[in-house]
């Protein structure tokens, strides 16, 4: 909880016990009350409304009104039983400090919105409606008062049905997710560096966005990469375009990309083929942008150091793109789903260095297949592919969601039982990873990793001379 939040509960604490004594023993009941209500407006106006704190602000409402009455044993239950949810609900339901980037940097961040003009969008039935695209970079930053910090989700007003559709809960719950805030600064400019940035590409998963990966995004950030993630427009839960000349108001994209059940396996997989060649155009897309787009990234990436990653259905994507284009030194795949894949055996291969690190089964609809395509391109990619299993994780452990709440873990969406410490395996190993063979500055030994003993490590077979 923030500081003022709990200045306030301890302070209604106080007023709880004070009320419970009887009315001719009770000092300073109103003046406590008085400053309780003070500190509440400060919280409300410098911390922000959330719903989470709506108990307390009744509670005080209930002492103000009780405050000059004699105790009794039925007032002072009520009031203490009042007390206690107000400060479990906001507990269980924090406003999340994320943990801060262990790099040197200081991160800058800034969105664009590209439009691909040699594609037409095949989500929609428009024949003259292009691949739209939001796109958020992060990068190594000076350090600037004058730039706000980001948040951690923009538009939640818009964007917490869809995202509570996604996860299966109620989308009041997630209002309070526009308080969170990241540690990188809006259009901060970049360091001045003589060495070129890296650039790292992030792919979200079905249902995902852009910004489901924040804390990765800035660690590598404030390593020394340059890092992007894009909405995939109809495979995010939601992507908002700003206005246009042509509406006054924020344009959104809905999630399209549930397939009917008892759809012929066959069609389902040329639907989801078609998805993913759609977005591996959407990589090479930016690729192309970002060598040529006025960002304050212009002439500061060396394209020469190329890695890619992605989560669930982007972890597919990370791989295929690597697959396809040569310009990717490394590509890592979190709790990637290869069910879709539909390439031959003998293809399910990476000539670059590969990183999986996931849960140790899907248990989920045709885990057979996706366990297929792992084996076989861990067997058939050499000494430098890698699979790391975390014992006790499940596939939102692998983005942002584990911070989140620790009720995430009684719903059954998180399985890992510490949140921090599992976003650190995922931070680590990726950085690691693309710090060797993106980098090239050090050399990789997962066992030396802090919490291994929640690792389960297999490599890749030895390249034959």
């Amino acid at each position: 909880m923030r500081f003022l939040e709990v200045t306030v509960i301890l302070l209604s604490a106080t007023l709880v016990m004070n009320i419970a004594i009887a009315k001719s023993r009770r000092k300073g009941t109103s003046p406590l009350l008085l400053i309780t209500i003070l500190t509440t407006f400060l919280h409300f106006f410098i911390e922000g409304y959330r719903w989470q704190m709506v108990p307390l602000y009744l509670l005080l409402g209930l002492i103000t009104l009780v405050r000059n009455k004699e105790s009794e044993k039925i007032v002072t239950a009520v009031v203490s039983i009042i007390w206690v949810f107000s400060v479990l609900l906001p507990a269980a339901v924090p406003v999340v400090k994320l943990p801060k980037p262990t790099g040197p940097f200081k991160i800058g961040t800034t969105i664009f919105h590209w439009t691909d003009t040699t594609r037409t969008e095949w989500f929609t039935e428009e024949p003259d409606d292009l691949r739209k695209m939001m796109i958020q970079l992060w990068y190594p930053a000076e350090n600037s008062s004058s730039n706000k910090v980001s948040p951690y989700i923009d538009h939640i007003d818009l964007r917490a049905q869809a995202i509570a559709d996604r996860v299966g809960l109620p989308s009041f719950m997630l209002d309070h997710l526009h308080l969170v805030k990241t540690h990188s600064l809006i259009e901060a400019r970049p360091i001045e560096s003589k060495e070129l940035f890296p650039l790292i590409i992030f792919s979200h998963g079905l249902g995902g966005m852009r910004t489901q990966n924040t804390v990765l995004m800035e660690e590598l950030a404030s390593n020394g990469y340059a890092v992007v993630a894009m909405d995939h427009p109809y495979d995010a839960n939601m992507t908002v375009f700003p206005p246009n000349s042509e509406a006054s108001v924020e344009r959104i994209a809905d999630y399209r990309s549930a397939i009917p059940e008892g759809t012929a396996d066959s069609v389902w997989l040329e639907i989801r083929n078609r998805q993913l060649n759609t977005r591996i155009a959407d990589v090479l897309f930016i690729l192309q942008q970002l060598e040529a787009v006025d960002t304050p990234l212009l002439s500061r990436i060396n394209f020469q150091k190329i890695g890619i990653a992605g989560h669930s259905f982007g972890g597919a994507t990370a791989v295929l793109s690597a697959m396809q284009d040569n310009r990717f030194k490394a590509a890592v795949a979190l709790d990637g789903w290869f069910v879709p894949f539909a390439i031959p055996d003998a293809e399910a291969k990476m000539d670059v260095p590969f990183l999986y690190v996931g849960q140790m089964s899907w248990k989920s609809w045709n885990e057979q297949r996706h366990r297929h395509y792992l084996d076989l391109i861990m067997s058939q990619s050499g000494e430098n592919a890698y699979h790391l299993s975390i014992i006790g994780s499940k596939h939102y452990d692998y983005a942002d969601m584990p911070l989140f709440s620790p009720i995430m873990q009684i719903l059954g969406l998180v399985g890992f039982p510490d949140g921090r410490k599992m976003v650190k395996i995922v931070n680590r190993s990726t950085l690691q990873f693309f710090n060797q063979f993106v980098r090239g500055n050090t050399t990789i030994d997962f066992s030396n990793l802090r919490f291994s003993s929640s690792i389960l490590i297999r490599r890749g077979l030895a390249t034959s001379s």
